[in-house]
């Protein structure tokens, strides 16, 4: 039996606008918007060099559910390519990009099969003028689809194999929204030859028979989304699968926790991190996050009177303009501070006040209302988790009980 070759993707997110990052020098900045667009060609290009029979993108192509005309001319371009080597896709839409009409008024070239709406449907694939897999799938027409939809898939035709593509989650997953609910028991019993599946922007082997599969995404959006990130190149028969992760990202995110805690000047600090990040320098274009753990008293104050801020700025500095450079984007310290707070928390004067009432997250989005709210500073900003929202507090505490207590002593 012929086996199958493809690539299978998923969470391209084109043409996110990477809020956050605008503080960045204009070049650099520039570098990250286009890192899905670059992130999508070496997928094409990927696809071209391996000789794949088709494509597999499984949901959230696109990160908005409208798109710019530049985005979807760069994703047209990226399937008429394709089409050019003889290269099928099979496209589903998810919760960021769920189905707008005006896509579907594009002139597509018809290797290109897009999933249309949220009832499960199939394309068969020809190989060889041959029926031989038929594709499953479905998009999202709205932002949320809390509906299991495993009971719609059911084989409905007799090819050689039968491939799902499902964007969603597993039932109780608490790490990512849970849309499209599933239970793996559920996705074995339909006795595919693979799942492709989307939406967890992390590498994930959910089962190994029949083969169950995050690829992640291709391009990581933030400090959360560490490592290389890309797709599986599959080759699938019916009595062997293997798998083989192609990472395309341009840019990467990392985060890099040192131990400080023998360190005592800003140059031994730069030391150790120049130290640390070398490793990053040899694997492309890097935006990375340092975390200083075990910190003493002189590190404490650096930290607060801006001088490793000005180190960062002087290391950032000289990688620019490097080929293959890294970005410092921000150094904080690990873990608790080096005062009890709760010695202070216990008093009965102004700083014992102001750490009861702290815990109150309530206050956080008070303060911030105004920003949510201003025309053009919104469009800069994206919504705090409760856990950010926390450690806001907590490094607002820690800046108030150093000017407090610590400042004038040093």
């Amino acid at each position: 039996m012929k086996k199958l070759r493809f690539i299978h993707c998923a969470d391209l997110h084109i043409d996110i606008p990477f809020k956050g990052l605008e503080n960045l020098p204009s070049s650099l900045f520039k570098e990250v918007k286009q890192s899905t667009f670059k992130a999508l060609e070496r997928l094409v290009q990927t696809a071209i060099n391996k000789h794949v029979d088709f494509v597999l993108m499984v949901g959230d192509v696109f990160d908005q559910s409208t798109q710019s005309v530049y985005a979807q001319m760069q994703f047209l371009h990226a399937c008429n390519q394709l089409s050019d080597h003889n290269i099928s896709v099979y496209v589903s839409f998810g919760n960021h990009d769920y189905l707008q009409r005006d896509l579907i008024k594009m002139d597509f070239p018809p290797n290109v099969h897009l999933f249309p709406d949220e009832h499960v449907t199939h394309f068969v694939h020809k190989k060889n003028n041959k029926d031989i897999a038929t594709i499953y799938g479905f998009s999202y027409m709205n932002p949320a689809v809390y509906e299991n939809k495993t009971p719609l898939f059911n084989k409905k035709t007799t090819t050689p194999y039968h491939i799902g593509m499902l964007h969603g989650s597993v039932e109780q997953n608490t790490g990512h929204d849970t849309y499209a609910p599933f239970k793996i028991q559920e996705l074995v019993n339909k006795d595919f030859d693979y799942w492709a599946l989307g939406h967890i922007h992390k590498r994930q082997h959910v089962k190994e028979f029949p083969p169950i599969v995050y690829p992640g995404n291709i391009q990581g959006r933030s400090k959360k989304e560490t490592g290389e990130k890309g797709c599986y190149y599959v080759e699938l028969s019916k009595h062997h699968t293997e798998l083989t992760f192609i990472p395309i990202q341009t840019v990467r995110f990392e985060q890099l926790t040192i131990d400080v805690s023998t360190l005592t000047t800003i140059q031994a600090i730069e030391g150790a991190i120049d130290q640390q990040i070398q490793e990053f320098t040899t694997q492309g274009k890097c935006f990375i996050w340092i975390y200083l753990e075990h910190f003493n008293q002189e590190i404490e104050h650096f930290y607060y009177e801006g001088m490793l801020t000005d180190m960062i700025d002087f290391i950032n500095e000289k990688m620019m303009g490097v080929n293959h450079w890294f970005w410092i984007q921000s150094i904080d310290l690990k873990g608790h501070g080096l005062i009890d707070k709760e010695i202070y928390r216990n008093g009965d004067h102004f700083l014992a006040e102001i750490l009861r009432l702290s815990p109150e997250t309530d206050g956080v989005d008070t303060v911030l209302k105004p920003l949510w709210k201003h025309p053009q500073a919104r469009k800069f900003l994206t919504s705090l988790t409760n856990e950010e929202k926390d450690n806001m507090l907590e490094e607002a505490e820690n800046i108030l009980l150093y000017q407090l207590t610590r400042k004038h002593n040093q």
